[in-house]
């Protein structure tokens, strides 16, 4: 990658956008058997992960099965209703958030948000940009986006406060996440099929395989290493080991909140001799450290 080098007599032509996406909260909700929410609109933007089970969407006058795996984009002001199923109901996360500042002094709760097709108030909105994006798609890798949720979903000790350094943590790996996710969700055609094949192969290996064998698979469909490099990160904003690296830590994830394996055991089976670079490493990728991640996101034994 480039980097500008400034000096004296050298500039650039700076511009800056007029979008700057902004977290502004993200939940899991878990769906009663059969519950249905009204006909509504949201004042913010949503991208909504179904964790698990089954429902029904109605959005914009189109109706959509969606099932554990499907990841939802709602633009502020859509007209939708969820509703789920009767024997397998829906777990949502969640996450809301406008694409450029807007001011809402009256809002205090994230039921303000919400509200019937009649009371919408278009000023109290933002528009986002032209993306061409599917609202619905669905991927087989749950885990690797249920850890971002968990990375971007503020604890609810700091939800009522207005302080912006409790929240970068989290706007940061709601930015992260939302790159991710427009690249997954758009319609354009720009991702490379030989690209998606590999990811594809890359979410069923373990991390020590994708390492060893990621240029041996973008060999055998005919790219060379620096093609290889160029596409890759146009498609996931990473590089192909950056992204190893981030994979492994969604595994690593995974285990600490669904399994009852000690830490030190998790540590020593993605090839950490030392507890101590382990949860340092963890934390760099994740903002927790092992155990506080357990601790917030695991499930009890």
């Amino acid at each position: 990658m480039r980097i500008p080098i400034y000096s004296f007599r050298v500039d650039y032509v700076t511009r800056y956008s007029e979008f700057n996406p902004l977290l502004l909260f993200a939940q899991k909700y878990v769906f009663a058997a059969n519950e249905q929410c009204s006909l509504r609109k949201c004042y913010a933007h949503a991208i909504i992960l179904i964790e698990s089970g089954t429902g029904l969407l109605e959005l914009n006058g189109t109706s959509y099965t969606v099932r554990a795996g499907s990841l939802v984009y709602i633009p502020a002001g859509s007209v939708h209703r969820w509703t789920a199923d009767s024997q397998d109901p829906m777990v949502h996360r969640c996450v809301y958030f406008d694409w450029q500042y807007v001011s809402r002094p009256d809002f205090q709760y994230q039921r303000d948000y919400f509200c019937s097709i009649e009371e919408f108030r278009e000023e109290t909105t933002a528009i986002g940009p032209e993306l061409d994006l599917y609202e619905v798609i669905h991927s087989p890798n749950i885990q690797m986006w249920v850890s971002y949720f968990n990375a971007l979903t503020p604890p609810p000790e700091i939800l009522g406060y207005r302080n912006p350094w409790d929240k970068l943590q989290y706007n940061g790996a709601f930015q992260t996440f939302l790159h991710q996710y427009v690249v997954a969700a758009m319609k354009n055609g720009a991702r490379d099929s030989r690209i998606t094949r590999i990811l594809s192969r890359m979410e069923q290996e373990p991390p020590e395989v994708c390492e060893q064998n990621l240029y041996l698979w973008a060999s055998e469909m005919g790219l060379k290493k620096s093609r290889f490099h160029a596409l890759f990160k146009a498609d996931t904003g990473y590089s192909p080991n950056d992204y190893v690296k981030r994979l492994q830590f969604h595994r690593i994830a995974e285990e600490l909140v669904g399994t009852n394996l000690s830490i030190t055991d998790i540590a020593a089976k993605h090839g950490f001799s030392s507890i101590h670079y382990f949860s340092k490493a963890f934390r760099l990728a994740t903002g927790m450290s092992p155990t506080d991640y357990r601790k917030t996101y695991g499930v009890t034994y």
